[in-house]
């Protein structure tokens, strides 16, 4: 009867496969017309189609970039916004849906009058890329840096960090920026936090009107920093986190949050849920190639974590682009790199998840292009595939790179690895629908492991050695 099953089971998957839509998947590099370095910031859905930014830090002129593109990464439509030579733009960059449907973006923009002072630059732009307004905080002796922003209660919050280059060029201070939706100024507050180097690079929103600022410390070395404000900027409390480099932080949807960092050595990354009080509830530690640091997270609508950032896999491959997929929990579901050329630099620097189920990433690549580096535009499907179903149609010379063997196969209660390296194999199965089902850790050669629970049918098996490695196997359940 399972066999039967399984086989009713194959033709139905098979049969829905071809009549479910899929998402749409691409990969665009987008090399402006000035040929000048493109460095990508970040994207959004409006309107069925994508809006993106990225900046051009050169040493000659700077511009930002804003892109409008359709479900397949096609152009709609391009605004360039050039900055003058004594303007150029510094720090990072970000976007935000504003509540009429249109969209803010924040900048740090170098002042014409005084190259050596720049400020916090929040913009209001249409759907069509028409200016609304234009916001910049006036302070003349600082240097102020971007971070992120987000958008409540019809109120702009923006977050960053202030240099006073006359007074304590080597002393950094967390800022926030707070704008009403109509582009009127209503608080700047600059933090000073036991008189120690420190910045904001993202902010959330927590409850009864209160945020959270995710940023660092630095002194001697960098360190984890949550701060937790009114809805003024008066801060609250502050939780420094000494295992972190650094704390990106989001809101989780069980009203949690999120830091991304990366670990003190450089070589990996860190994900840390905390509660409301800063309280850690969970910290994973991730690696992948030789190195790994992780930008930015976003939760996706199954409560699992979607990760982007960098990784260093070989010398000849120069940095990749990387994205992962965790849990609830923090255990890792899938990790992948993506390469534009030999020897470049590519990352990712935001993630979003689509309204057809995929993710859509921002990221710059060193494609031999001109210009250097150029916004790059990512579409995978809930998988991390850029080829649908890529975790089905894995080739069986995958499971070669490792030397994992799988037996019996097909198999029906027990199943068994056999390999001759080592190192202890983490394995993972999926199946047809991508979902993880079964997950050991540190299995040893000829170490078997029960799946007599799993309903017949195809399953793709993942191992992962403890260098990060990774291959694929794929067996039939009977």
């Amino acid at each position: 009867m399972k066999r039967q099953l399984y086989f009713w089971g194959l033709f139905l998957v098979l049969f829905t496969g071809l009549s479910a839509a899929q998402p749409i998947t691409f990969s665009r590099t987008y090399q402006d017309t000035l040929n000048w370095p493109s460095i990508s910031n970040d994207v959004l859905e409006l309107n069925s189609s994508f809006y993106c930014l990225s900046i051009s830090p050169s040493a000659n002129a700077s511009y930002s970039m804003l892109l409008n593109v359709n479900n397949e990464g096609e152009i709609n439509q391009r605004n360039f916004i050039p900055r003058n030579a004594n303007a150029q733009l510094r720090g990072g960059a970000t976007m935000e849906k504003a509540s009429d449907g249109n969209f803010y973006t924040l900048v740090a923009e170098r002042l014409v009058s005084n190259p050596s002072i720049n400020n916090l630059n929040l913009c209001k732009y249409s759907t069509s890329l028409d200016t609304i307004w234009n916001l910049q905080n006036s302070d003349s002796t600082s240097q102020d840096f971007a971070g992120s922003m987000i958008v409540n209660l019809n109120y702009v919050y923006c977050s960053g960090y202030r240099r006073i280059p006359n007074t304590n060029p080597s002393k950094f201070r967390g800022i926030i920026l707070i704008s009403d939706e109509n582009g009127n100024q209503s608080r700047f507050n600059e933090y000073n936090i036991d008189d120690i180097s420190h910045g904001f690079n993202t902010i959330a929103s927590g409850l009864n009107n209160t945020y959270y600022l995710g940023g660092l410390r630095y002194d001697s070395l960098y360190h984890g920093l949550v701060v937790k404000t009114d809805s003024l900027g008066n801060m609250l409390w502050h939780r420094w986190y000494p295992e972190l480099w650094g704390a990106n932080i989001n809101s989780l949807s069980d009203s949690t949050y999120l830091l991304t960092s990366w670990t003190p050595d450089g070589y990996g990354s860190m994900l840390t849920k905390i509660n409301g009080n800063g309280d850690v509830i969970w910290q994973r530690t991730y690696s992948y190639g030789t190195a790994l640091a992780l930008y930015t997270s976003i939760q996706t609508f199954d409560s699992g974590i979607v990760s982007v950032g960098i990784t260093g896999v070989s010398d000849a491959n120069g940095d990749d682009a990387y994205i992962q997929k965790v849990d609830a929990a923090g255990n890792l579901l899938w990790q992948k790199s993506f390469n534009g050329v030999a020897s470049g630099v590519d990352f990712f620097s935001s993630v979003i998840e689509t309204s057809d189920g995929g993710l859509l990433i921002n990221g710059s690549t060193n494609e031999g292009l001109a210009g250097g580096q150029n916004l790059w535009l990512v579409k995978l499907d809930s998988m991390g595939c850029l080829e649908p179903n890529c975790w089905v149609g894995v080739e069986q010379a995958e499971a070669n790179t490792l030397g994992v063997a799988v037996y019996p196969n097909p198999a029906s209660d027990w199943l068994y690895l056999k390999y001759d390296n080592t190192h202890k194999i983490t394995l993972e199965i999926f199946n047809l629908s991508g979902q993880r089902v079964l997950h050991h850790q540190h299995m040893a050669p000829k170490e078997g492991i029960e799946i007599s629970q799993l309903p017949a049918g195809l399953y793709l098996l993942r191992f992962v050695d403890e260098m990060g490695n990774v291959a694929t196997e794929k067996i039939i359940v009977e």
